[in-house]
């Protein structure tokens, strides 16, 4: 069969000169007893950066050192120096000036491994908005290579909401003033307002927020990137694995480039630094991003499709989502609890993301199709692809919450292999 070479460039929003080469895994905050232990089991677990959200001055700069140490990227925060929280910093006195900026990028500027700042951690009112894209601009100046990174805040703040029909303003709002090198978004379902066990993620906003962040990502050619979580925030009944696996393959079905847990502490770490609950599956599921990463970051959304029993109607979810019994590929419905995401790279290559939305029961599933396609597996363990099967129906089993990337073809074309390699 013959293997086919393409290029993948890398991506970023077109305003702003950082660029992303590779799929990014990592972790909100290093805070426990040890951050040596915290970030050498970050490392160990396979993510490729961690930030220093909410970290004290005297262990932000410790970890600066760590990172270069254990070899693992940084996203910088010090709030000593600049950036805010929401409405926390707004007003500094002194503000921070070009000076401050120039003196922090000089000071952090030998160490290879901090590879950006948290400029600030959701900012939502409009001068907030702007005051961050002024230190964003600040720091771009000084560190052009480096990423300025802000994350936008999610729909159950009490400010901006789906009920009162002004989220999405707020997040078209947010990619326009802030004008972000990323687009990224946090979302915690689990425990949160009237979730259950019955309904799972079916009644969740959590899909609203994801279709609304991927179609604005889209709109401003910004890299898509989204926080999940990782514990069990909201103290409900249980937390089990398979839910933070379903969030991270849901939002890489949307076209995520990016995942960042919400948090290392009590899923990957302890407050002592040993290992927390979760280690050992965040490594495994790292592993296999790891190996999808590579193609996933030359592939971009085409369509989200879910099952009938997702948000049924929903009038925040409409628009946000496309109809698989409508839809040129799907032949009718999708099976139960399920999803699927259409991507494409820029070849005319396809691919569907097929995900099982159950979070307590592994599952064989059939999807039907208008037409006869060859499915090629990308492979979960070294990213290579091979022909798994052909036909109008294809079955895949897939354990609670778990995903499976497939590249489709028409049958009538000649087979074919392929991989993509990075070219700058």
């Amino acid at each position: 069969m013959e293997h086919k070479i393409f290029e993948r460039c890398p991506i970023g929003n077109p305003h702003r000169p950082w660029r992303q080469d590779n799929f990014v895994l990592s972790n909100f905050s290093m805070n426990c007893d040890s951050i040596r232990d915290a970030v050498k089991l970050c490392r160990d677990a396979g993510f490729t950066m961690v930030e220093l959200g909410w970290s004290p001055h005297d262990r932000a700069w410790e970890a600066v050192k760590l990172c270069e140490e254990y070899g693992l990227d940084l996203l910088f925060q010090d709030f000593a120096n600049v950036g805010g929280m929401q409405e926390r910093n707004l007003d500094r006195d002194p503000a921070v000036s070009v000076n401050d900026m120039k003196k922090l990028c000089g000071a952090l500027a030998p160490y290879r491994r901090t590879v950006g700042l948290y400029v600030w951690d959701e900012p939502y009112v409009h001068d907030q908005l702007v005051e961050a894209r002024r230190q964003m601009d600040m720091y771009q100046t000084f560190a052009p290579d480096k990423l300025a990174f802000v994350v936008a805040i999610p729909s159950y703040n009490t400010k901006y909401t789906w009920d009162n029909g002004l989220f999405a303003g707020y997040l078209e709002d947010y990619a326009v003033t802030a004008d972000p090198s990323v687009l990224s978004l946090d979302y915690y379902p689990y425990g949160l307002g009237k979730y259950n066990d019955a309904d799972e993620l079916d009644t969740s906003l959590f899909w609203c927020d994801l279709g609304l962040l991927r179609r604005v990502a889209a709109a401003h050619n910004m890299p898509m990137w989204f926080y999940y979580q990782g514990v069990n925030l909201h103290k409900y009944a249980h937390f089990e694995f398979p839910m933070v696996r379903c969030q991270m393959y849901a939002a890489a079905l949307y076209g995520a480039k990016g995942l960042q847990l919400f948090t290392g502490l009590n899923c990957v770490f302890d407050e002592k630094g040993g290992k927390g609950r979760f280690f050992d599956e965040m490594k495994e599921i790292h592993a296999e991003f790891a190996a999808l990463g590579n193609t996933l970051m030359a592939l971009d959304s085409e369509a989200v499709y879910h099952s009938s029993d997702l948000l049924p109607g929903c009038e925040h979810h409409a628009g946000l989502t496309d109809s698989a019994a409508d839809s040129p590929l799907f032949s009718g419905e999708l099976p139960a609890r399920t999803s699927a995401g259409l991507l494409a790279d820029k070849y005319g290559n396809r691919y569907v993301m097929f995900q099982n939305r159950a979070l307590t029961e592994d599952r064989e599933l059939t999807f039907s199709f208008r037409s006869p396609l060859r499915f090629y597996e990308v492979s979960r363990a070294d990213g290579k692809q091979s022909l798994k099967a052909d036909g109008d129906r294809l079955t895949l089993s897939l354990a609670a919450g778990d995903a499976a990337l497939m590249r489709i073809q028409d049958i009538a074309e000649a087979p074919f292999t392929l991989e993509y390699r990075l070219t700058k």
